[in-house]
């Protein structure tokens, strides 16, 4: 048996062992989803003890109908083929299988009803949520620009009318750059047409690419986008340059009296003692709005500071000592005796400090090779050089 013969047959049983990979997913395979669709699930459904199991099993078919791991659905059958095992039993007689059925029911029921009180909940707040944080007329008018025409100034702004802003300016950036390489495109037919027409006058001869009846072609179509690029700057400007409709002025000015009355019946509750979110804020200020309107933000801050802490240290007390408070010079709760001992105790570990710094510049001279010389033996040596 020759060589390549032996090869062929060792190939033969190597490739009959060997575990292959199918190109295509399994879930797509008829091998797994006929038993799966017409022998699982089908069984399942026939054989399930009530409607309300009947129904839970059709969710979690539904729910896990995205899954693409071997492992994770082959755990997942493994589990339906072992309900589809305790159905018939029950349906067979089995007085166990049949109460922990009935068990398993009840426990569907209740698992539902918890999901739709959790869902009325959320879908509750989500709206309260909605309710406090709808957008709102302030009064005022967004003024028309490139990126947009006359809108009213909504608090909080919509991310919608955000978006549009936002995706009109990146639109409008790119339209410039795309512009300005059309134009440099231009240039270059142009010198492209003269370097040719140059050539041609010196009487050379040629085949022309760019110049004579070719140049209108290379042209057109840049001409083309310009046009429109020319277009699109032309609708910002008619969009900055827009007037204000009567509809809108209209709005404005109802909610301008609104805020009006709202402000009037505001104060009115302040009066009659309520205590809102306004009064709050005032109070924290601490001050009368003609006295604050005086003060700089420095001055302001200052004030709160002293007004609303009842410290007298640290920063609080520097403070409150600059504005004039009377308040006594910090004591650090240390007696003279004490103090002259730590003073003694600074000076010695400052003195130690100075004479190991000292010692160092020393030793770092001798490494460097120098030779130690004292200010009197320098000065005779410059004496003895004159």
């Amino acid at each position: 048996m020759s060589h390549l013969t032996h090869r062929q047959n060792v190939a033969r049983i190597v490739s009959s062992i060997r575990l292959t990979r199918p190109y295509t997913p399994f879930y797509r395979l008829a091998a797994h989803r006929i038993p799966t669709l017409w022998t699982l699930y089908r069984g399942l459904l026939r054989a399930s003890p009530s409607p309300i199991i009947r129904s839970h099993i059709q969710t979690l078919f539904h729910d896990q109908r995205h899954l693409t791991s071997p492992a994770l659905t082959k755990t997942q059958l493994e589990k339906g083929q072992r309900w589809l095992d305790s159905f018939k039993k029950a349906r067979q007689g089995d007085e166990y299988l049949r109460s922990v059925l009935q068990r398993f029911e009840r426990l569907v029921v209740a698992h539902r009803n918890l999901a739709r009180m959790c869902g009325i909940v959320n879908d509750s707040l989500s709206w309260k949520h909605r309710l406090l944080s709808r957008p709102i007329f302030t009064a005022a008018l967004f003024k028309p620009s490139i990126y947009n025409g006359p809108l009213p100034r909504l608090k909080p702004q919509p991310d919608h009318i955000s978006g549009m802003i936002h995706k009109r300016r990146i639109t409008r950036s790119r339209r410039i750059e795309r512009q300005r390489a059309l134009f440099s495109q231009i240039e270059d037919l142009q010198v492209e047409t003269k370097f040719e027409t140059n050539l041609a006058a010196n009487g050379e001869r040629f085949k022309p690419y760019f110049s004579q009846l070719y140049l209108p072609e290379w042209r057109a179509p840049v001409e083309s986008c310009l046009e429109e690029l020319q277009a699109a700057f032309e609708r910002d400007a008619a969009r900055a340059t827009r007037s204000t409709p009567p509809s809108l002025l209209r709005q404005l000015k109802a909610a301008r009296c609104e805020k009006i009355a709202n402000k009037t019946r505001e104060r009115e509750r302040q009066m009659r003692g309520e205590v809102l979110s306004v009064t709050r804020y005032r109070s924290r200020l601490g001050f009368p709005a003609h006295v604050l309107a005086l003060w700089s933000p420095k001055v302001r801050k200052a004030n709160l500071v002293a007004r609303c802490s009842a410290g007298k240290v640290g920063y609080v007390g520097q403070v409150k000592r600059a504005l004039g408070y009377r308040i006594s010079p910090e004591d650090d709760g240390v007696d003279n005796a004490k103090r002259k001992r730590l003073d003694s105790l600074a000076e010695s570990v400052q003195k130690s400090n100075q004479s190991r710094r000292d010692r160092e510049v020393m030793t770092e001279r001798r490494a460097e090779g120098g030779v130690l010389r004292s200010k009197e033996a320098v000065a005779l040596e410059g004496l003895d050089s004159v």
